[in-house]
């Protein structure tokens, strides 16, 4: 069936005004220009990048791209490019750890942490050696619930929960959003029958970031809403440090939440509160929950991005220094925010240098990063003589190429 371009732009025209968006809050959420936003909905300008109908249906609040298009379409994020080692990853949870033989706990931990680190450091290698890292842990942990009870079990179910979370990340990152849900789910799972409510919560900030890249807006927001209430009502000692770091993750994730759903008095009070947080912990990594005041940064940033606000979010990208992050993935997500906003303000020579920071921490974000490839395609299409030098290369890591 053929797809009526022109319908296109007048279905995108009827759902933005069914969110009381004008064309130019629209184009700012999509990351176009108005000029373009104007003859995308006049049907002059064609849609002709999934990606880009991905964004529209994203920030529209369009669940089946069917509303768009008008014909059955599945909506997927762009690039997706699937890795070798996720049917592994799927075949050792179907598995549970049947037929393997335990390590032990002292083993596992140092394991758990290799995989975790191996995640958080700068590396070509990084997706290829945690995607093998994760398949043998899935299976291991497992194999060590299976086989010890009392206070032994809760400690391999705690140390389960901290790899389904780290499976949840990888396979966000490659596009198994499938699988992501499932080990999102079971890292919740691990950690309530660990009696652990800590790693409990930082396992919730990673189901409601799952059901976020879903889309599932309302639902990340209610899983975060609850895991805060919860962490905030249990009785007994005092806080400590990880549970504030875990709490102002949480506040974190819910101002990105909240900006997605245009509601920015939220957002702005659960940053204040998550910077409030921040200054009483400082720069922490409890459960590879990075939390710190680096980290309330980049998220002034990205919220700034989603409320379409482009001059707000660049003005914090040109002071911010994320050299102190504990994670490079945190690194990424600010890199690849700046090269968005500098592409948006007609700035490409500072779009490419940001993207270039990304590919020199890790090559491989290009690959499966869907706004880094979108991005990227974006550069491509103005690109000059000038630029092409520097931003060649980039299109060639990520697989854009011709």
């Amino acid at each position: 069936m053929e797809i009526d371009q022109w319908a296109i732009g007048q279905r995108i025209a009827q759902h933005r005004l069914r969110r009381a968006l004008t064309q130019d809050e629209l184009a700012g959420l999509v990351g176009i220009s108005l000029s373009m936003m104007k003859k995308i909905e006049s049907g002059t300008r064609t849609v002709t990048r999934l990606a880009q109908l991905v964004q529209f249906a994203q920030v529209l609040r369009v669940s089946d791209l069917r509303d768009l298009t008008g014909v059955p379409m599945t909506l997927l994020p762009d690039g997706r490019r699937g890795h070798p080692s996720a049917e592994a990853v799927r075949t050792a949870l179907v598995e549970r750890g049947h037929g393997v033989e335990p390590v032990g706990l002292k083993e596992l931990r140092r394991l758990v942490a290799r995989a975790w680190n191996a995640w958080q450091e700068p590396s070509i290698f990084r997706y290829d050696a945690v995607g093998q890292y994760v398949a043998d842990l899935v299976r291991l942990v497992q194999a060590e619930v299976n086989t010890s009870a009392g206070l032994p079990r809760r400690q391999g179910l705690a140390l389960a929960s901290a790899v389904y979370q780290l499976a949840r990340t990888w396979t966000k990152r490659v596009g198994e959003y499938d699988l992501s849900w499932v080990v999102a789910d079971r890292a919740v799972t691990c950690a309530l029958e660990a009696d652990n409510p800590d790693l409990a919560g930082a396992a919730s900030w990673n189901l409601a970031m799952i059901l976020s890249a879903q889309g599932k807006t309302e639902q990340s927001r209610a899983v975060v809403a609850t895991a805060i209430e919860q962490l905030g009502s249990l009785a007994g000692s005092a806080p400590t440090p990880a549970r504030f770091a875990v709490v102002g993750g949480l506040h974190l994730l819910g101002a990105t939440e909240a900006a997605r759903e245009d509601d920015a008095s939220t957002a702005r009070d659960l940053l204040d509160r998550a910077a409030t947080i921040a200054g009483r912990v400082g720069e922490t990594n409890h459960h590879w929950m990075v939390f710190g005041p680096t980290n309330v940064a980049l998220h002034r940033i990205s919220t700034a991005i989603e409320l379409g606000r482009t001059r707000d979010a660049l003005e914090l990208v040109e002071r911010t220094d994320v050299r102190e992050a504990a994670s490079v993935e945190r690194r990424l997500t600010f890199h690849i925010d700046a090269a968005r906003c500098y592409a948006r303000r007609d700035n490409p020579i500072a779009a490419v240098h940001m993207m270039g920071r990304a590919s020199r921490e890790s090559s491989d974000e290009l690959r499966y990063n869907p706004m880094a490839r979108e991005t990227l395609r974006q550069l491509a299409a103005t690109a000059t003589a000038a630029i092409r030098p520097d931003l060649d290369p980039l299109l060639e890591a990520a697989g854009l190429t011709p």
